[in-house]
């Protein structure tokens, strides 16, 4: 298992890790599972906490108030499906952005807003985030931060008080 090095400011919140050790007896997803729980294990013990998985990877974040965390593993996504999870202003937003997989960093911070917030809007396009600014490797909005490592985009929710 191999730890991903996150940004300084989001370590003791958050762990991603790239895994083998499950890979032997277990089925992908069941593997994805236990590794999104191994870098849970890598963090300090707190009241809220996150998972997610993507194809060998595993990431977990923890907080003292409720915490969302996505991982995907870098591919492409159609333009074409922005109405499905983005509102309009979020698509004009989108278009500024000249980011690599720029509608990926949109999907991950929406996806990590949802798991703070627990699920509880029905969909991501009724899950708002507002872009503040962009950077060589991610995307900042008001409520969740987004860096692309390696071959993955990870997004964190911003700590609330």
């Amino acid at each position: 298992m191999k730890r991903i090095e996150l940004p300084e400011s989001w370590r003791g919140r958050a762990a991603v890790v790239q895994g083998e050790a499950f890979e032997l007896a277990l089925e992908k997803r069941e593997r994805d599972r236990m590794l999104s729980r191994a870098a849970a294990a890598l963090l300090p013990d707190a009241k809220h906490v996150s998972f997610s998985h993507s194809e060998g990877y595993g990431a977990a974040a923890k907080g003292e108030s409720a915490v969302g965390i996505d991982v995907q593993v870098v591919r492409e996504i159609s333009e074409r499906t922005t109405h499905l999870f983005l509102t309009d202003d979020e698509t004009e937003m989108l278009s500024r952005c000249t980011i690599a997989h720029r509608l990926l960093h949109f999907w991950c911070a929406k996806e990590a807003e949802w798991k703070r917030h627990g699920g509880v809007t029905v969909t991501l396009k009724k899950t708002p985030i507002v872009l503040l600014s962009e950077s060589r490797d991610g995307l900042l909005f008001d409520v969740v931060e987004t860096i692309a490592i390696d071959d993955v985009i990870v997004a964190l929710t911003h700590p609330t008080s």
